[in-house]
């Protein structure tokens, strides 16, 4: 544990000095090659985890490669930088075992926060890049909603640490902290009805920050939703984790459906992605709240399967948006010109056997079954939205299929293809499902 943090944090120091080097002496356009190796030691890990931080390097590459794409940029450098610095805090996020105790979880607590923030303060250059005067109005809006998003989280977080510490925790208290950090993570990745800034965000600005904003800026807040509740709600009662477990769902439900009706009544390629994510995210919260509800489970056989199946589900969905919105937009960027590929992303998108797309919302539905007839309900909701968006995927898909792409923004496109195509391999989801046993032991 000490040695990987130690590990990730040289490589975020060498990055930083590397790139301010490069920048120097005016280099900065082979910056990208120091940030994609030093990303590469937090794969220095044990065998029961290291797919993880595979998953994450990969997305975090085609992220660096989609920065290629774009001729110029007023933060070159910086941008690849801060890229490789997100994936190393992502992987560490999802390495870090959960602490126990007053002390310790105070300092836990101010760990995962301080993670948050990272991200949230390099999601503040990342939108600015390549930002022109017409679409300077969606970066700013960008810019308030992460701030404010820090802010809820923040506050959130400082309720439930001081109730947990003091032991004077209460309902109402324990649901106002909860409520203000989920709304802070909802915020932050732009699930509904926290979704004001993205259709904006994701027409106006420039298609490859977009597209990190739309990938892997999200994987971190989630993972930290549920490690921040693991500790609370495993010594609280039945009504704590009732309400959370609840709350969580009915914003799932909600995200999924305002993101396929958006998606469906939106004509712009952009804004139906920008839909469609928020309706990913739904997804994805589905799963969060089925690890959130860990406590409530019990122990055994069943139970066990449970929490691999919602876990492997929430990564892998997050790959899958990841991935996706990566090669959309790239694709978008460079002229609509995407061919075959487009539609690998929207049928993966949409759930199609055996793309990876399928196996995600696979292990998601089980994990939501596997709950009875508390998780039934949502498993069949999240069904009927999958339906409703093969029209916009296949449109959106169709519209971006003039003609292959070229150069650095096919090897982009082609890279996030490969990972669709993960799905088609079956040791590979038969494989998340495994390791995700050996990397519960970090969240629940």
């Amino acid at each position: 544990m000490v040695e990987y943090l130690t590990l990730i944090l040289s490589s975020m120091i060498g990055v930083v000095v590397v790139t301010a080097a490069l920048m120097l002496v005016k280099k900065e356009d082979y910056a990208w090659i120091p940030a994609i190796l030093l990303l590469l030691p937090d794969l220095y890990t044990n065998i029961n985890y290291v797919i993880y931080p595979i998953l994450v390097d990969v997305v975090i590459i085609g992220n660096i490669l989609s920065l290629k794409v774009l001729e110029s940029s007023q933060y070159r450098g910086l941008d690849y930088a801060l890229m490789s610095i997100i994936g190393l805090v992502t992987s560490y996020v999802l390495y870090t075992p959960i602490s126990t105790g007053a002390v310790n979880l105070a300092v836990y607590f101010g760990f995962l926060l301080g993670l948050f923030m990272v991200v949230s303060v390099a999601s503040y250059f990342i939108i600015q890049i390549g930002a022109r005067p017409e679409n300077l109005d969606a970066a700013v809006k960008a810019i308030v909603a992460f701030v404010i998003a820090t802010v809820l989280f923040f506050t959130g977080s400082v309720i439930l640490l001081s109730s947990y510490i003091i032991g004077a925790s209460s309902l109402p208290l324990f649901i106002l902290g909860y409520t203000l950090v989920l709304l802070g993570v909802m915020l932050e990745i732009g699930a509904a009805p926290m979704h004001i800034w993205v259709p904006d965000v994701f027409t106006a600005g420039d298609p490859i920050p977009v597209s990190i904003l739309a990938s892997t800026v999200k994987i971190m807040p989630l993972m930290v939703l549920v490690k921040l509740m693991a500790p609370v709600l495993a010594n609280l009662g039945e009504a704590y984790v009732s309400f959370a477990y609840w709350l969580t769902a009915i914003m799932a439900a909600l995200s999924m459906i305002i993101g396929n009706v958006g998606a469906l009544t939106s004509r712009e390629s952009a804004r139906v992605l920008a839909y469609s994510s928020i309706a990913n995210m739904g997804y994805v919260l589905a799963a969060a709240a089925v690890l959130i509800n860990e406590s409530a489970l019990g122990k055994g056989q069943q139970a066990s399967q449970v929490l691999i199946y919602a876990l492997a589900g929430l990564i892998t969905q997050l790959l899958v948006n990841a991935a996706g919105k990566i090669g959309y937009f790239t694709i978008i960027k460079g002229g609509g010109k995407g061919s075959v590929y487009s539609y690998l992303f929207g049928l993966s998108f949409i759930g199609t056997p055996p793309l990876l797309g399928f196996w995600s919302k696979l292990f998601i539905i089980l994990s939501l079954i596997y709950l009875g007839p508390a998780g039934l309900w949502l498993a069949i909701f999240l069904v009927a939205n999958s339906v409703i968006s093969i029209p916009y995927y296949i449109r959106v898909s169709r519209e971006l299929s003039a003609r292959a792409p070229l150069g650095i923004t096919l090897y982009t496109v082609l890279l996030m293809s490969i990972i669709m195509l993960l799905g088609v391999i079956i040791p590979i989801p038969a494989m998340v499902v495994s390791l995700s046993r050996g990397l519960l032991s970090y969240i629940a």
